[in-house]
């Protein structure tokens, strides 16, 4: 052969590569990560993700106790207290939020709701922060929260889409889950506005 034909051969089958790139797995998830092919996860990477949604529907709960109860408590103290753990859970679930979406690649759905959650997670962390140095604020940083996590028209509907991602990461890794509890307080503002 000549290099004249040689040289277009070799430069399509590089183009070829290039613009279709064998998927490889993630560098330690056993092939579940981005770009793998099929939907064969490893038992650890299953493990790994039904204890992390495990974990971030018990923070879920823990921020939904917050808002159902703090309402009714008058002592500046307690409600600092009860802020303060909630403010960890809170956190703990945008950690979640992270830590799915490097564990699996989450469908359309589950993307779109890992991203809205952002913005949600920016106003409840600061708005539970806030209630732990001024007591004093907690009605209006409840109406902040509950207007992130409640679903509409109330709300932005976070909690919602934290069950979304969760379902995402779970289907990835072929579990079933429930979707997360919505707080009392989402439910008694839904019923006063009717």
């Amino acid at each position: 052969m000549q290099f004249s034909t040689i040289l277009p051969i070799a430069f399509c089958l590089v183009a070829s590569t290039l613009a279709n790139p064998m998927a490889l797995p993630a560098n330690h998830h056993g092939g579940a990560g981005a770009g793998a092919a099929a939907k064969v996860v490893s038992a650890q990477v299953k493990a790994n993700v039904s204890a992390q949604i495990d974990k971030w529907l018990s923070d879920i709960e823990s921020v939904n106790t917050f808002v159902d109860t703090v309402g009714s408590v008058t002592n500046p103290a307690i409600i600092s207290s009860m802020a303060a753990t909630a403010f960890v859970a809170a956190q703990n679930e945008g950690a979640s939020n992270t830590i799915l979406q490097q564990d699996v690649t989450l469908d359309a759905c589950g993307q779109a709701a890992a991203q809205a959650l952002i913005g949600q997670f920016n106003i409840i962390g600061p708005a539970i922060n806030d209630t732990i140095f001024n007591p004093g604020n907690v009605k209006k940083n409840l109406d902040a929260i509950n207007g992130a996590r409640c679903p509409p028209p109330q709300g932005a509907g976070a909690i919602s889409q934290e069950g979304d991602v969760q379902a995402a990461a779970a289907s990835a890794v072929g579990i079933a889950v429930s979707p997360p509890q919505t707080p009392t307080a989402c439910t008694a503002a839904t019923a006063a506005t009717n």
